[in-house]
């Protein structure tokens, strides 16, 4: 079976709609080896300033593809300002780390970092330093590097992304915003954006223009999504209704 088909029936095992809490990042050891399948809270060997550790979920093996074993998609996942600190269990509040409590089929590496202290963005050096070792650390698909986030997290992967634009395939801002500085390095990047009409936590007015931003430079690659209601939640949509993930996995 060719390995996107495999991934994307690995993906359909998920009933993205029901969601298991038994396990806490308090009942996850830190450990220096390569993860088993689920969740693993890592320290960051040479962190930068303002992130330094972060949770790891590594797919369950049987979904490995034949021939290559050691290479998966992997997906970088941002959180919003509600998250931040020292408290690495607030990472699975909500996002992608909620969503897959319990759920080991997820055929994704996902790498979702916490922000330290109460800095209102995400700072891409320390993000690039993270990057830098989960490329050494990790059995990663390099063709498939993908990125994501909500809130402070949408504003994180604009960010990251138009500084970084070479470090990813494929990325998914939500209810995101920030300058659209080098949009245009964004080009040859495969973007979908959320975000809903209705937000009064940020103006719906941000993604429409960072959006236009990127398709101005001629990236016919790019899909945004907005609803008329929702309020701030556009991530609801984006990562448990929309077909979001089996989208990334065809981008490489």
């Amino acid at each position: 079976m060719p390995f996107k088909q495999l991934l994307l029936a690995a993906f359909l095992l998920l009933n993205l709609r029901v969601l298991a809490a038994d396990t806490t990042a308090a009942d996850i050891p830190i450990t220096d080896e390569l993860p088993a399948a689920g969740f693993t809270v890592k320290k960051i060997e040479r962190p930068g300033a303002y992130v330094d550790q972060y949770m790891v979920f590594m797919p369950s093996t049987k979904f490995k593809r034949k021939g290559n074993v050691d290479k998966w998609p992997v997906l970088f996942f941002l959180h919003g300002k509600g998250e931040r600190g020292d408290n690495i269990s607030l990472v699975q509040n909500m996002g992608i780390p909620h969503m897959l409590k319990g759920r080991p089929q997820f055929p994704f590496i996902v790498i979702a970092p916490q922000c330290k202290g109460t800095t209102k963005t995400w700072d891409v050096e320390s993000l690039n330093a993270l990057y830098k070792e989960v490329m050494e650390k990790y059995p990663v698909d390099t063709s498939r590097i993908y990125l994501t986030g909500l809130s402070m997290g949408g504003n994180g992967t604009w960010k990251w992304a138009m500084s970084n634009p070479e470090k990813f395939t494929a990325i998914a801002p939500i209810c995101g915003y920030g300058k659209p500085v080098n949009p245009c390095g964004l080009r040859n990047v495969a973007i979908w954006a959320f975000h809903n009409a209705d937000d009064d936590t940020i103006p719906v007015s941000a993604s429409r223009t960072l959006v236009n931003a990127v398709r101005s430079c001629g990236n016919e690659k790019v899909i945004y999504t907005e609803s008329a209601t929702g309020g701030h939640d556009a991530w609801g949509y984006a990562y448990y209704e929309s077909k979001l993930f089996e989208w990334f996995l065809e981008q490489q």
